[in-house]
């Protein structure tokens, strides 16, 4: 059996986190297949387009790469005490200033401070602090924005903006653009070939396996594949690749998406062949689907009361001149409803495989039980959402690579 791979995970989000739990407490377990993953030997390269909460106004004020993503995965991999661990996700309450600030993602950037601006050894300081297993790598060091052109021409700006947008059409691409002066940028949109951070490239040429996922579909994983070097160093390498699928769809991102479409995106944008796509078989308990569903068809009705509202203000003016828009915000309502009949099924909040739909899929699908619900604090308010179970899913990881060892070697 093959002992110590050298295995590289890329994402961002919690989903990259998740991953890197998980792999952390299968590593260390007694289980036989359990080998395979040698942490010291593990890097995960991590997305830095987030522009939300506690990083996007680090951004704005310090004009750093955001370090939430960077943060939680240090968490992840960290031998350190749990107070410590628990330290660096503390997030301060009250105050203008402060409030809503990680205590991890307030020390990332002061080491940067002390380390003359050099964000990669920030993060080796830190990892030093919480002793971290293995290396935790930024796809690259450039200040970009992520943007999403729509299926309609439409460019959406902003990593926090994309699954909020009031346009719903389908994501054709997400690409990079630069960003200019903290968080602003140019309002002509052209795709930015940003260098990748060399350590990343050197980790994927060397790597034995690469993991895609889980996360954002658009925002936690494209923005790394869509760094032209990281692309093209994932295409030609010759490690096994596994994509993680999520177990569940997002708004704004991935509506309505089966298998196959998470898939069809992924290798859009990587134009790289995938050995495994690992997915979730177990169905999410019906309280919680009918959660999701709500909160859909929340959303959905919000959206259509927004545009009636628009319609009743413009009525009030010149009809004529008025009568395009007006068409326009009726075509906007019809899909809205259109939307929300398909939402009544349950089955579109979950992923799941589907040989009918999903059949044509090149890559190897490994069909595992992978979710767990948890409690979460969303917005002040606590939720119980589905999310992927960190050491069911290391163990599925481990088992694909164990297979796959002995499939080639016969």
């Amino acid at each position: 059996m093959l002992q110590g791979l050298k295995l590289v995970c890329i994402g961002g989000g919690t989903g990259l986190s998740t991953l890197l739990r998980g792999i952390k407490q299968y590593a260390q377990s007694d289980d036989a297949t359990s080998k395979i993953i040698d942490l010291d030997q593990i890097t995960a390269i991590v997305s830095v387009s987030d522009d939300g909460g506690s990083s996007g106004r680090l951004i704005d004020e310090f004009g750093v790469l955001p370090p939430g993503d960077i943060r939680n995965c240090l968490v992840a991999l960290s031998d350190e005490s749990e107070v410590l661990s628990e330290l660096f996700e503390h997030r301060l309450t009250g105050g203008e200033i402060l409030g809503g600030h990680s205590i991890g993602n307030l020390l990332l950037i002061a080491l940067t401070q002390m380390n003359d601006s050099s964000f990669p050894r920030a993060i080796e300081d830190a990892a030093r602090v919480l002793s971290v297993r293995g290396n935790i790598l930024p796809a690259t060091l450039e200040a970009t924005v992520l943007c999403a052109e729509l299926m309609d021409g439409e460019i959406v700006q902003s990593e926090s903006r994309i699954p909020k947008r009031e346009n719903r059409k389908r994501i054709k691409r997400v690409f990079l653009a630069q960003r200019i002066n903290g968080t602003q940028y140019s309002d002509r949109v052209e795709p930015y070939e940003c260098p990748a951070h060399r350590e990343a490239v050197t980790a994927i040429r060397k790597a034995d396996a690469i993991v895609l996922g889980p996360g954002s579909l658009y925002t936690s994983i494209m923005p790394n594949l869509v760094v032209p070097d990281i692309a093209r160093s994932i295409r030609e390498s010759n490690a096994v690749k596994i994509y993680v699928c999520n177990v569940m769809s997002e708004p704004g991102e991935t509506d309505h998406y089966s298998v196959s479409d998470h898939v069809s995106a992924l290798y859009s944008h990587a134009k790289s062949d995938i050995d495994y796509v690992l997915v979730n078989k177990a169905i999410a308990p019906g309280d919680l689907i009918q959660q999701y569903v709500r909160e859909a068809l929340l959303e959905q009705f919000q959206r259509i009361q927004t545009h009636v509202g628009e319609v009743i203000t413009r009525l009030e003016g010149e009809v004529d001149a008025q009568i395009k828009s007006l068409l326009s915000l009726s075509e906007q309502i019809a899909q809205i409803s259109q939307d929300t009949n398909r939402m009544v099924d349950a089955s579109t909040v979950q992923v799941l495989y589907d040989p009918s739909i999903d059949g044509e899929i090149q890559a190897k699908v490994i069909q595992e039980d992978l979710i767990c619900d948890i409690d979460i604090s969303e917005r002040g308010v606590q939720k119980r959402v589905i999310r992927h179970d960190p050491l069911r899913l290391a163990e599925a990881l481990s088992r694909i690579l164990h297979d796959h060892d002995v499939e080639a070697t016969g």
